[in-house]
């Protein structure tokens, strides 16, 4: 996601003479592809979700305790802000603190919920980019990077977030073509396996929050490099059907995985650890798969609401 959000920042400001119209315009935009998509998605979670009250359902929803609904306007609202005083608030899966973790009702769809939030703010953004440069970057990484033990609820991954977008947003407002800079780091990819390993030997400690900051850093560079150049070899080509179905699969796998879980999971209830690790690989899979296969199907016989669930991608 921190890539996704980094990519979000450059091509927001991609060339793009800024002003009031173009921001205008920019908001017209983002409302059909972002905004859109984001209410329709989550008013599916939600039908989805009331599917799990039917008996014959019971039995495959990861939900077991889950008592009915709370149809106050309030809950309805939050349901696609904070699931946790949504219209399912009192599902027993909700775990003890989520200070720092708020989650629409599908779930995935917290990018693009603080996305939105931060091209509110776009122009902010581009003034003190064009004034400060690398200086407004810089900055708010060393907030995310040293505030990671602080409990400072919602805006700490919306500190993130504005970093992370802000570093792509620097590039573009200035012209910086990244990946030629990137290129100049061709060892970096390997420092990051280095990094991953220090990151999964520290797990238990308190600093290791540090090293897996600095994994996500070195992890979008070394991304970056790799798709680059393998791009530039020909090794790799864009394939048009999964480019275009990546924000359906993104949308939808969250509101179908643990239900496709519990289908896999129910005839078995096997406690071996060689069924757990097929099952952790098989299950997100067969999920994309499936999420795959519904679109192909909606853009063959249903193309204007794939459209409207796409944002038109």
């Amino acid at each position: 996601m921190p890539l996704f959000f980094f990519f979000s920042g450059f091509l927001l400001f991609y060339n793009s003479e800024w002003n009031a119209a173009t921001f205008k315009r920019k908001l017209r935009t983002r409302a059909r592809t972002l905004l859109l998509p984001y209410l329709l998605w989550n008013t599916i979670a939600i039908a989805f979700a009331s599917l799990r009250l039917l008996p014959c359902l019971a039995k495959f929803s990861p939900y077991e305790s889950f008592s009915g609904l709370n149809l106050s306007l309030s809950a309805i609202a939050y349901t696609f802000w904070d699931r946790n005083r949504g219209l399912f608030a009192n599902r027993a899966e909700v775990p003890g603190d989520f200070s720092n973790n708020i989650y629409p009702i599908d779930v995935p769809l917290w990018f693009v919920r603080d996305l939105m939030l931060i091209i509110v703010f776009a122009p902010v953004i581009y003034w003190l980019v064009k004034k400060a440069g690398c200086l407004v970057p810089v900055a708010l990484s060393a907030a995310w990077f040293f505030s990671v033990h602080c409990n400072l609820g919602y805006p700490h991954p919306l500190i993130a977030a504005t970093f992370f977008f802000s570093w792509g947003a620097y590039y573009s407002i200035h012209k910086t073509d990244f990946t030629a800079l990137f290129h100049k780091l061709p060892l970096l990819p390997l420092l990051y396996v280095a990094v991953i390993a220090v990151d999964i030997i520290t797990r238990e400690h308190n600093y290791n929050a540090y090293i897996h900051n600095a994994g996500t850093l070195t992890g979008i560079v070394s991304a970056i490099i790799i798709t680059a150049a393998l791009l530039e070899k020909g090794t790799i080509r864009v394939n048009s059907f999964l480019a275009g179905a990546a924000f359906f699969v993104f949308a939808l796998h969250g509101i179908i995985i643990k239900t496709v879980g519990m289908m896999v999971f129910a005839p078995f209830r096997c406690g071996s650890p060689y069924f757990l690790i097929a099952f952790y690989f098989f299950v997100p899979a067969l999920t994309i798969l499936i999420c795959l296969g519904l679109y192909k199907l909606l853009t063959r016989y249903c193309p204007a609401l794939a459209s409207l669930l796409t944002g038109g991608r």
